[in-house]
């Protein structure tokens, strides 16, 4: 179902609640549907595989996202999606950065060897330099996906590009509003705009810049396996077997996200998704944490009784 633009802001309304916003929020609401305003989004590509844009494109759950794109957000530059290529593509990215107020949403790790010269945004344009100059003048910065967000598996044991998540780049005084995961839940970035198009100012974070209403907890707290199995000492005996996981590797006690509940493949608006890692009788691999990959490597294990 295709839904305008006043329609989705109308649905962020009615999930006030899931997202957390305060009265004043559904006010400055209001605001933003009388004025038909659409930020304008930069979104630039550093080292990583597309696959939070490729989640992005499955968004469902709030809104399609032709809507959110086309209809919710002036997606000026995302050399992915957009249709414009070259010179003309580049020009709309410039154009951005000289209108200011923009959204800056950076997927992808920015390598830092060589004088970041591994990766580049454009012809001239190092990622590097990009996220460097883009941030100066952002309203706001997203860093979606781990990669983005703390160096993910680019930034890995044995990587040669050095590659660092964005605020490791711009430093503790550029407040940046993390979405990790590998990739990111489309919700986790969809409702993240919706926060920011009502409330005007960054979600609640937490001390890894994560907003509060996606990364509540860790993933054993919320898990429907901790009482069916876990506080009965039923382990899986190996993977795709019943049983609580954590002899198998499972990092759901370290690994902060609301997987349990809202799960992935919505399969149409309002609901949320079919199936999650656990729930496919896989351990949770940690893939939203600062210290994923090595942190959680091995993924899986086979531990002794």
């Amino acid at each position: 179902m295709k839904i305008s633009r006043r329609d989705f802001l109308k649905y962020c309304v009615a999930t006030a609640g899931v997202l957390g916003l305060e009265p004043s929020g559904l006010i400055k609401l209001e605001e933003v549907l009388a004025e038909e305003f659409a930020p304008p989004v930069v979104w630039l590509q550093g080292q990583g595989c597309s696959g939070c844009s490729v989640s992005l494109l499955n968004s469902i759950h709030y809104t399609t996202i032709d809507d959110l794109l086309f209809n919710t957000i002036d997606l000026e530059y995302h050399s992915t999606v957009m249709a414009a290529a070259g010179d003309l593509a580049v020009s709309a990215a410039e154009a951005a950065l000289a209108s200011e107020g923009y959204i800056l949403v950076v997927e992808g790790a920015i390598p830092t060897a060589k004088g970041g010269r591994y990766c580049y945004a454009w012809e001239g344009m190092t990622v590097f330099d990009a996220v460097k100059t883009y941030s100066q003048r952002a309203a706001f910065i997203l860093a979606v996906g781990t990669c983005a967000a703390y160096g993910g598996i680019p930034g890995g044991e044995g990587n040669l590009t050095a590659a660092k998540g964005v605020s490791a780049i711009l430093g503790k005084g550029t407040p940046v509003i993390s979405i990790p995961g590998c990739p990111a839940h489309p919700d986790w970035i969809v409702g993240t705009i919706a926060h920011l198009l009502t409330e005007g100012q960054a979600p609640k974070l937490d001390a890894d810049g994560r907003p509060r209403d996606f990364y509540p907890g860790t993933i054993h707290s919320q898990c429907p396996n901790r009482q069916t199995f876990f506080e009965k000492s039923l382990f899986a005996p190996e993977l795709g077997e019943l049983g609580c996981l954590s002899r198998l590797g499972c990092k759901g006690r370290a690994t902060s996200a609301d997987c349990p509940m809202r799960q992935w493949n919505s399969p149409a608006q309002d609901q949320y998704g079919v199936n999650w890692c656990i729930g496919a009788r896989s351990p949770c691999q940690g893939c939203t944490e600062p210290d994923f990959p090595d942190g959680k490597s091995p993924f899986y294990t086979l531990q002794s009784s």
